[in-house]
């Protein structure tokens, strides 16, 4: 009988090893925001419009690339959502043409001047709608 208390343990750690594993694996890779801290580390902060967000220093637009334009790719596919062909790869940290789009798509939507810029007004308005 003591031989196969310890088979039974075994067995359940096995099946909790594989659930966890498999949360794991089917986690997203990130969330809206991941990538907020890291930009403003890197880019320094000033306080919003409002005054009471902490947004990036720095404007972003066609051109700009690294982590800011990450955490922007993220928001961005987070409220106004990506297009199905659009989805795989989208938040590459590259602000292109696509991101550019979504940029424009996101600002029409919440009725800021639509300049495919983010500045502090769009920035303001991203970390509003993705912040907890």
């Amino acid at each position: 009988m003591t031989g196969i208390r310890p088979l039974k343990c075994l067995s359940a750690l096995s099946l909790a090893l594989t659930a966890a594993g498999s949360l794991l694996l089917s986690a997203p890779a990130a969330h809206a925001g991941d990538y907020l801290d890291s930009c403003l580390n890197a880019v320094g902060t000033r306080t919003s419009p409002n005054g009471y967000w902490t947004i990036p220093a720095r404007n972003f637009s066609q051109g700009s690339s690294g982590v800011c334009v990450k955490e922007i790719q993220f928001d961005v596919a987070s409220t106004v959502g990506l297009d199905p062909a659009d989805e795989n790869g989208f938040v590459d940290g590259l602000f292109g043409p696509k991101t550019d789009s979504y940029v424009r798509r996101f600002q029409k939507a919440n009725g800021l001047q639509v300049d495919g810029i983010v500045g502090p007004q769009t920035w303001q308005r991203l970390v509003q709608q993705t912040t907890d």
